[in-house]
């Protein structure tokens, strides 16, 4: 490694090396290499991890550390003027293994028909073929070490189920999400003895990336700048770049790009952080618990070959149609945090972290009953047990539409680095709140043809209930961010083409949720992780390379710091000044 200073090795697993940008004695230090990744989260590792097996080097710069810091999550906070988006700091993590280490674990794939044409929308299918990506679906699976087997159909076959989820429905499709253990869901965890043999993966931590080194002449991205908060900083040089940061800070660093082009390289995109979504999701009724091992027979979490699997009851497409509404599921959520029940979960989290708190441990002892009838339940019965004090909660979660008003740009405010935060622009609509009545009324006939209307019914909100109570009003984003660097063929009206390598900047690609033209209604994350592979192996098979690229300037080369974002300059169509 070419270094100013010669890194300190904070972790190390085997060849695998492990950096803290803090622990450097001098002030910088310079790594070349022929890929950079930025963010050490699901994507990110996944596509080193596949890169260097292959043999390839490749240094990924993570903004946070191996376990949470206070101060780098602040580096999560936004601008949002209107103060409708409450996810920006309890959905997004920084550090090895990014939110994965705080994620719900849901893995299910995104509808095909929600990549097709809808022109009852009037959106356009997604420029890639999603078949191509099933691929990576046993690999991720075993990764993660959640069971194998299809999402839909027959998938659990006892009575219970059969009788009240029938898989021939019309109006509601019947899916069981899988989830990770605990112990398994932290990518960087499940991936760690792998990479620990890997001699040519570099990961840095405590480096947020500050400054981007321009090749104006070229069109290209030459280097990143990264430092910590004492002012000591990395420069990485490389030949490609992978922005694997998270939808919204994805967003920024390509308008952070763009802004030390003086707005030249993104200038023939329209879309730039437009079209920011997010699932909506609202509580739109309780059920009715008074046969509570009947319901815990229906709604209690399932267990197949070792893995959970969660209930993801979803609008068809036949529905969709009809009301000409975007997707939409419900699934069922219950509070065990006052909950004996609770302290007996924690109690197992910790010990698989090693980490027992002794007050969970007593809480547990005092509720060896409870401990027992969860055993029976888990390992006879193969479903999570739920006491009947236990509200089960049915929440609706929307597909937000693409719409140009809801957008990500740069704040006056800045961070502690000194640059831009995100501003976020964001609300929902009458789409939303139509696509909310519409699952609504499918799942009322739903629970009456199943007859759960008569075991358990639906006690609905007052929203629910009473179409002038807007139901969008209260509903809370997901955070499941997406859309703001769109993927597309028009490099006008879309940030990355189908290759997922920005149209301006060919040497720049994304892997994030950003790029979805639209969200569909599966939890990301699983379409995500396919597209990390399948951008990995993209690249090692020497895909072609575009050299379209934004309009030079007098200068050959620049480093601008972000620290000085030029204000905006006006420009004629063909960019000159």
């Amino acid at each position: 490694m070419d270094s100013i200073d010669k890194p300190i090795r904070v972790c190390v697993h085997r060849e695998m090396s492990i950096y803290n940008l803090s622990e450097l004695e001098n002030d910088c230090s310079r790594s070349t290499a022929p890929l950079c990744v930025i963010g050490a989260g699901i994507a990110g590792l996944l596509f080193a991890r596949r890169v260097a097996k292959k043999g390839q080097r490749v240094v990924v710069v993570e903004s946070g550390y191996a376990s949470f810091d206070p101060a780098i999550h602040a580096l999560n906070e936004i601008e949002d003027p209107a103060e409708r988006y409450s996810r920006a700091l309890t959905g997004r993590y920084r550090g090895l293994g990014g939110t994965s280490s705080r994620w719900g674990g849901r893995m299910i794939p995104i509808g095909k028909h929600e990549t097709e044409a809808r022109p009852y929308l009037q959106q356009p299918r997604w420029p890639i073929a999603v078949d191509p990506l099933e691929s990576y679906h046993d690999e991720i699976e075993k990764i993660f070490k959640v069971g194998d087997g299809p999402f839909r159909g027959s998938v659990i076959s006892d009575e219970i189920t059969s009788k009240y989820f029938p898989v021939d429905d019309k109006s509601l499709l019947n899916r069981w999400a899988k989830v990770p253990s605990f112990k398994n869901c932290n990518v960087f965890t499940v991936l760690k003895d792998e990479l620990k043999d890997l001699e040519n993966i570099e990961i840095w931590l405590g480096a947020t990336v500050c400054e981007f080194k321009l090749d104006r002449a070229g069109g290209r991205l030459n280097g990143i700048v990264a430092r910590n908060f004492s002012g000591k900083q990395l420069e990485v040089s490389a030949d490609r770049f992978v922005i694997a940061a998270g939808t919204i800070e994805t967003t920024r660093l390509l308008l952070l790009m763009n802004a030390a082009s003086d707005d030249n390289a993104f200038r023939s995109c329209r879309v730039l952080g437009r079209y920011f979504q997010d699932h909506l999701k609202s509580e739109v009724a309780t059920i009715n618990r008074r046969n509570p091992s009947l319901t815990n027979r229906i709604f209690g979490y399932r267990f197949l070959n070792a893995t959970r699997r969660d209930l993801h009851l979803e609008l068809t497409e036949t529905a969709q149609r009809g009301d000409a509404v975007a997707s939409a599921f419900a699934y069922v959520a219950m509070d065990l945090t006052e909950s004996p029940l609770g302290y007996i979960k924690k109690l197992a989290h910790g010990i698989q972290k090693r980490q027992v708190n002794p007050n969970d441990l007593w809480q547990a002892s005092k509720n060896m009953g409870l401990v027992a009838r969860s055993a029976y339940w888990r390992y006879l019965r193969k479903q999570l047990f739920v006491p009947a004090s236990v509200d089960l909660h049915l929440m609706v979660c929307a597909e937000q539409l693409p719409q140009w008003s809801n957008h990500i740009r740069l704040a006056d405010k800045r961070d502690r680095f000194g640059v831009p935060k995100a501003q976020l622009e964001w609300a929902p609509t009458q789409t939303d709140e139509r696509t909310f009545r519409s699952a609504i009324a499918h799942i009322d006939g739903y629970w009456k043809r199943s007859g759960m209307d008569r075991v358990c019914p639906l006690e609905w909100s007052p929203a629910s209930s009473d179409p002038a109570l807007p139901i969008i009003d209260n509903a809370e984003a997901c955070a499941h961010p997406s859309g703001s660097t769109r993927m597309g063929t028009d490099p006008a009206e879309s940030v990355v083409g189908p290759d997922l390598r920005c149209h301006a900047m060919p040497n720049v690609s994304v892997v994030s949720a950003s790029v979805f033209p639209t969200a569909g209604s599966a939890n990301p994350t699983f379409t995500i992780m396919k597209l990390a592979l399948w951008l990995a192996d993209s690249h090692l098979q020497g895909a072609p390379r575009r050299e379209q690229a934004f309009v030079p300037s007098a200068m050959t080369s620049a480093v601008v710091s972000s620290h000085e974002v030029p204000a905006p300059v006006a420009r004629d169509q063909f960019g000159a000044a």
